[in-house]
Formats: C-alpha cells, sequence, structure tokens
C-alpha cells in the first residue's frame, strides 16, 4: 500500500442537510482519522450548499462551505476555483451532483478522483427529463474518474452494465455502523411508544418508499401488531387517510422525523421495508445491528444483497432467507405473507439471531482497510 504521508485530502459532498450519505461521509472521516493524522495529512470536507447541517463534521477536518444553491454548473465554478487556488491531492466525493462536477475538475486539474455512488442509478433516476440529463452525464462522466466506489454489489453492476464504468475501476464498500454506539442511543428515554407490540418501518415519507404499500400489507395480515413509521415528508396526510381508509387508522401509529430513531427500533418486534429502490439500506443494516429480524423487498439495490449474499437473488413472492424475509417489490400479498410468516412461532427469535450474525459484516474496520486501499489505488494511478 503507498504512504500518503503529507497529503491533502478534500471530501467533497452537496451538504450535511441529512441523510444517509451525509452521514456516512462524516463517519468515514472520523473513521480515518487516526491514519490521517499519523501521516500528517490535511483534511478537508467541501460542501457545495449553504444549508442547515443535521451532521456533524469531525474538528480535525477543515470545513469550507460554499454556495452554489443546488446548481450543477454553480457547483462547478465554484468548486474549481477552490481546487485550483489548495490543490489538493486527492479528491473523494459523495452523492451524483458532487460526483459530476469533482470528476471534470479532478480530469482537467490532473487530481486523481474517487467517486462514492450511493444508489442504484437506473431505480434512482426516474424517466423525467431532469433524470434522463442525469443519466446521460453519468455515463458521461463516471468512467472518467480514478475509482469508483459503489456501496454495494448491486449499485456496482448497475454502473457497469449500463454506465460504462469500468469494472476494474470499481471497489464495493459497505457502509460501517458501531453497533456500541447504536445501542447507547438506543436505550434514550422516549415518550411515545406505543403500548401494544409492533412491527416498525423508517425513511422519508416519498414514493420510492412505499409506505403505502406497508400499510395495506399491514392491513391484510393477520397480524395483531401495530405499525410504527417513522419519518417525515410529503405523503403523510394521504398516508394517514390510507390507515383510516382501512380501518387500521388506531393501530398505524405515524409518529414523524425522530432524530434519534433507536429507541423505537429497538423495542419494536421486527423491521419492515417496503423501498422500491435503494443503494445499501441503512435502516435494514442498523436494525441487524440492534439484533432486530428484517422483512425487505426485493429491489435494486441491497436488500437481497444483506438477506441471502447475492444481490440476483429472485423472489417469486416471498422468500426465508438466510438472514432475514425477502419479498417481491410492490405486491402487497408479498409483505403480508412475509408479516404472517415473521411472527410463527420461533421466527423472530430465529432471525435475531441471524440478524446479528450478518450485522459482523459492516465493521468499522472492514471500511478503513477498504479505503486505505482506494487511496493507495488513487494516488499511485496519478503517478
Amino acid at each position: 500500500m503507498l504512504n500518503y504521508h503529507k497529503k491533502s485530502i478534500a471530501f467533497v459532498i452537496n451538504s450535511l442537510e441529512g441523510g444517509g450519505a451525509e452521514r456516512v461521509i462524516c463517519n468515514l472521516m472520523r473513521t480515518m482519522q487516526d491514519s490521517f493524522t499519523a501521516n500528517g495529512c490535511k483534511v478537508y470536507l467541501i460542501l457545495l450548499d449553504d444549508l442547515p447541517e443535521e451532521q456533524q463534521c469531525p474538528d480535525y477536518v477543515t470545513k469550507i462551505t460554499l454556495d452554489a444553491n443546488g446548481k450543477l454548473i454553480s457547483s462547478y465554478y465554484q468548486l474549481s476555483r477552490w481546487v485550483k487556488t489548495n490543490k489538493p491531492d486527492l479528491l473523494v466525493s459523495f452523492l451524483t451532483r458532487s460526483n459530476l462536477v469533482t470528476t471534470v475538475i479532478g480530469k482537467q486539474q490532473n487530481i486523481p478522483t474517487v467517486i462514492s455512488e450511493r444508489v442504484n442509478t437506473s431505480s434512482h433516476f426516474a424517466t423525467s427529463r431532469t433524470g434522463f440529463i442525469s443519466k446521460f452525464l453519468i455515463k458521461l462522466l463516471y468512467p472518467k474518474a480514478t475509482c469508483v466506489v459503489p456501496v454495494s454489489q448491486g449499485v456496482m453492476q448497475d454502473l457497469v452494465d449500463n454506465y460504462n464504468v469500468p469494472k476494474a475501476k470499481c471497489t464495493v464498500m459497505y457502509n460501517a455502523y458501531d453497533r456500541s454506539i447504536l445501542l447507547e442511543k438506543s436505550q434514550a428515554a422516549v415518550s411515545d411508544l406505543p403500548t401494544k407490540p409492533y412491527m416498525i418501518g423508517i425513511g422519508r415519507l416519498v414514493p420510492n418508499k412505499n409506505f403505502s404499500l406497508l400499510i395495506k400489507a399491514f392491513a391484510k395480515s393477520t397480524s395483531s401488531r401495530d405499525l410504527v413509521i417513522l419519518g417525515q415528508g410529503p405523503e403523510m396526510s394521504d398516508l394517514k387517510a390510507l390507515a383510516k381508509q382501512l380501518g387500521v387508522e388506531s393501530r398505524v401509529h405515524l409518529l414523524g422525523f425522530r432524530e434519534n430513531p433507536y429507541p423505537y427500533l429497538v423495542n419494536a418486534d421486527y423491521l419492515v421495508s417496503s423501498s422500491n429502490a435503494e443503494g445499501f439500506p441503512n435502516g435494514i443494516a442498523e436494525a441487524m445491528c440492534l439484533g432486530k429480524p428484517v422483512i425487505a423487498t426485493n429491489c435494486q439495490s441491497g436488500p437481497a444483497e444483506i438477506l441471502t449474499g447475492d444481490n440476483n437473488t429472485q423472489t417469486d413472492s416471498y422468500l426465508t432467507a438466510e438472514h432475514g424475509i425477502l419479498c417481491k417489490v410492490n405486491i402487497v400479498d408479498a409483505v403480508s405473507q412475509a408479516i404472517i410468516e415473521m411472527e410463527l412461532a420461533g421466527n423472530l427469535q430465529q432471525y435475531e439471531s441471524k440478524s446479528q450474525i450478518r450485522a459482523a459484516s459492516f465493521s468499522y474496520s472492514a471500511m478503513q482497510n477498504t479505503f486505505n486501499d482506494l487511496i493507495a489505488k488513487a494516488l499511485g494511478s496519478s503517478r
């Protein structure tokens, strides 16, 4: 492995407004802190947009906030000026807009680039005009990056098959989780837990997360449990109306966004993820770290990879997999049958232990080793 002694490294992301990618980039910088400081590295975090911050940048990192206002061209010009002035040895970016501008600037200024793709590109970008443009730019620019870091095997396969990214440039790096911190956070006192046993769903209340499917499947199942949904978003009123229409209004608890969701998760009997698309579902991995059984739709990409070990696993209805129950995407009957299956005698206990075994795959030491290799690869390619 090449030494990165005295190198300067600039991490780039749209903002720290919230979401999984923002949390992961901050966790990665924390994980690498000892290595970076021991090697005398200068580390920057460049935020393209000036927005409220929900994630905390580590103290040893110099944070720079630009004001691109969500615009691609403005992001390019502002970041390009900063890079030209500060001349970092390596650029590392997260999220599509950051990845696109970082790749172009890296090529122009002869700086190696490591770009991290957090979502399944084909599923994430709809067939709208803006989605088409994003896909076109990804296909044009991602192959020019020095290293591409998909968050899962499924995300990598999509980039290789559909966006001309050479497989040799790809290194999968799973998200990492600190089980002790999750357990500590899960012990915080909260006052609005349901009194009855419950299952839980967590995420933004948007069509892609498909909470309407979850409520329909819950209503159709024979479960005696309640359903808690944590998250905020434009579908809140529609989901409340749906629960009322299906006669389960008193058993469906739409509690809104919680900065600390873990007390609700640890007190649930199991997690249900009903998404139409994912990159690498943090909620599933975190639930497993807390020993929670998981039901998940077999969307691209991540759930099958986590629950079966094989991203290409197919499901006709639902599958009792190695580490959880996998359901066909967007099929109410599949999820309702999976709920019934999970609640059969002995299954909850069985999947609790299987979740804990699988959670060991998502360690910080594994992330650190992978990222060290990536830095060595990227810096080595520039020589």
